[in-house]
């Protein structure tokens, strides 16, 4: 079965490249399992596209895009494509794929499964927007949508889906190692806190630095705040920084091409989200052995348990979290005991070949599902 992924090309990676990173190349060691990935691009970016393909390994296409005016010869080209790689199965993985996949229906008969990796943040604005808007009336055409959390399944389904199911984000298990502060600039010799993402209210930058602020000066902390956004958000957030006291002890990394290094260089992960699905970066903290402490929105709260593997506060209460990340500075063991039980969580269910496979056992369905159709289709023979 020959899986064609397809995926917009953007300048930098981010959680759904960071998860086709991690799934396509255990997708291609299954056995009767070919995935290919298609990318929608602008422009090329050689560097993302090495990551994608795992070095050349995952075939690739390309596919220009020159803005909404060219979708329907981009949906043209995409269905030939198609047909020239043989693939089995369509697997879309944001707007641009959706909307290409939609419009090639008269052209292109396979299977379309669609995967929604957003939604929940509904943190865009202006043109984001209408791209958000847009994808929501798409699902209802794909042959099946799949989520990768319980939260996100109930929203996709609010949207007119069909058929849906849900199969956990999934992230590599690194090596539990500490880095080297040093070379990222960090003070060797405090508590690390740290927040990864997109810098967005609805991300919650706001919360934690508010809750950093809450936490006594006199103690050996520093919080590190990685990820990148539309200039006038960051610069929003320098100014906060900068009005709360924090100059001195918090690290605004901006965007960097790979977040796990400062993973490793943390002690605690912060998920402050005010809305959120299943995030990569809770996902990605908890692999590397590191406590987190998360917001109680989405399906976080589901699997993070609160007192075990870490802590899970109130939406919005910058007072709790403060609390959480005081007691979590205060007690090395309890980091140690929450980080170890957070990554046996990993293990268990989110680990790339549990992803890998559903997604597979989940298009595979669905050609069997087409050719049983096309066979009820054929006139018998005399």
């Amino acid at each position: 079965m020959r899986i064609a992924h397809v995926k917009s090309l953007y300048d930098d990676i981010g959680g759904i490249e960071s998860l086709l990173e991690t799934v396509l190349p255990v997708q291609q060691e299954m056995d009767g399992v070919e995935p290919l990935i298609i990318l929608i691009a602008d422009k090329r970016h050689p560097e993302i596209e090495r990551r994608l393909t795992s070095d050349g390994r995952v075939p690739m296409e390309v596919l220009k895009w020159r803005g909404l005016k060219s979708a329907p010869l981009a949906a043209h080209q995409m269905a030939r494509l198609l047909d020239r790689c043989k693939a089995d199965v369509v697997h879309t993985h944001d707007m641009r794929a959706n909307l290409l996949a939609a419009m090639a229906r008269p052209f292109n008969r396979r299977p379309w499964l669609c995967q929604i990796h957003g939604w929940l943040g509904t943190t865009h604005s202006g043109i984001h927007a209408v791209y958000e808007t847009i994808d929501r009336r798409l699902v209802r055409y794909a042959d099946h949508v799949l989520v990768g959390s319980h939260a996100a399944r109930a929203e996709v389904q609010a949207a007119g889906a069909r058929r849906t199911s849900v199969a956990w984000n999934a992230v590599a298990l690194p090596d539990i190692a500490a880095a080297d502060r040093a070379s990222l600039g960090l003070p060797e010799t405090v508590v690390v806190f740290t927040m990864l993402g997109r810098v967005h209210r609805g991300k919650g930058q706001d919360l934690f630095l508010e809750a950093l602020a809450g936490l006594a000066m006199d103690q050996p902390w520093h919080g590190v705040v990685v990820g990148s956004g539309k200039p006038e958000d960051e610069a929003a957030l320098r100014e906060r920084v900068d009005r709360l006291g924090l100059s001195e002890r918090v690290t605004l990394t901006g965007f960097v091409p790979r977040t796990a290094p400062w993973i490793a260089a943390s002690d605690v992960i912060v998920v402050p989200s005010r809305k959120e699905s299943l995030p990569l970066t809770c996902l990605e903290g908890m692999a590397a052995g590191r406590a987190v402490i998360v917001s109680a929105t989405g399906d976080m709260p589901r699997v993070v348990t609160d007192g075990v593997s870490g802590r899970v506060i109130p939406v919005g209460d910058a007072g709790a979290l403060s609390a959480a990340m005081a007691d979590l500075l205060a007690d090395a063991a309890k980091r140690r005991r929450f980080g170890a039980a957070a990554r046996a969580r990993i293990e268990q269910h989110h680990t790339a070949a549990a992803l890998a496979t559903a997604m597979a056992e989940t298009a595979g369905a669905l050609v069997s599902g087409s050719a049983a159709r096309q066979d009820h289709r054929q006139p018998s023979r005399p």
